[in-house]
């Protein structure tokens, strides 16, 4: 009776090694495919200078909340960890799969510690893959730098961005001038008439600010061109936007605000 216990029991061991070798094999090949399509997708990502993962990226250059920086240091550190636990869960895998059924045995129980150490990891490149696409190719984290967007937006702010083609008449948007960037409110689109002169800006004939202020481009008229638009900041007494730059071409826009993280409230500065 003994021996047949025995025997039961080493076939379970035999059956359990099998499984555990096949979802092994199933796991690392995952890992490192995972691996592969992120690493791809880091180096196509590099031209998103909002990218979190982007090497050129500090808020001297992209105005992002400094919790990003934390966030990209930290999966990369998990990222490193989680590759060396691979190595050594795939070189322990090659070794294991060259031995003979007998060796296989004896060392299951440190295996399949060494497999549930190595599934923890398992999810970290699913996560990271999701967070490059949504990151690098629908939303992204932005800081609010100043006070002309005041009261919509204060100094420090934390936004989502969208990366969108189409922009409309009111909608917020990061774009970038003179190697800033700036969050501005669209105020005229391609196609729309644009007046302005001493008495302020008008769009189709209506008036939509009296004030220009010292340093402003002057007097202009004309129908906006395709692929262009007009900005302004809502603290319009504090802002250096379209009245200063002029029209901003929408290959320098990068997106369109759609929620405010902070729940900060100013008054105009």
């Amino acid at each position: 009776m003994e021996e047949e216990n025995l025997e039961f029991e080493r076939q379970d061991a035999v059956l359990e090694n099998k499984k555990l070798m096949k979802k092994s094999r199933f796991m690392i090949i995952s890992f490192f495919t995972l691996i592969f399509i992120g690493a791809v997708l880091f180096v196509i990502l590099q031209k998103n200078k909002f990218f979190i993962f982007n090497i050129n990226r500090s808020f001297e250059n992209v105005p992002n909340p400094f919790i990003t920086e934390i966030f990209s240091i930290f999966f990369i550190v998990i990222i490193f960890g989680g590759f060396i636990a691979y190595f050594l869960f795939t070189k322990s895998y090659i070794k294991r799969f060259k031995e003979s059924e007998e060796m296989q045995l004896e060392t299951l129980p440190k295996f399949k510690k060494l497999y549930n150490l190595s599934d923890i990891f398992s999810v970290v490149p699913i996560f990271l893959v999701i967070v490059m696409v949504l990151n690098g190719f629908f939303f992204s984290f932005a800081q609010v730098d100043g006070v002309s967007m005041e009261p919509t937006f204060c100094n420090s702010d934390i936004v989502i961005i969208k990366y969108v083609s189409d922009y409309d008449i009111q909608d917020i948007v990061i774009l970038e001038e003179n190697n800033m960037y700036l969050i501005k409110r669209l105020i005229a689109k391609p196609g729309d008439k644009l007046l302005v002169d001493s008495t302020g800006v008008y769009v189709n004939d209506i008036l939509v600010e009296n004030t220009l202020g010292n340093g402003s481009v002057g007097y202009s008229e004309m129908i906006i061109p395709d692929g262009f638009y007009y900005v302004m900041g809502d603290n319009r007494d504090n802002s250096q936007d379209s009245r200063f730059f002029g029209l901003v071409n929408q290959e320098d826009m990068y997106g369109q605000v759609v929620l405010k993280l902070s729940g900060s409230t100013c008054a105009l500065d």
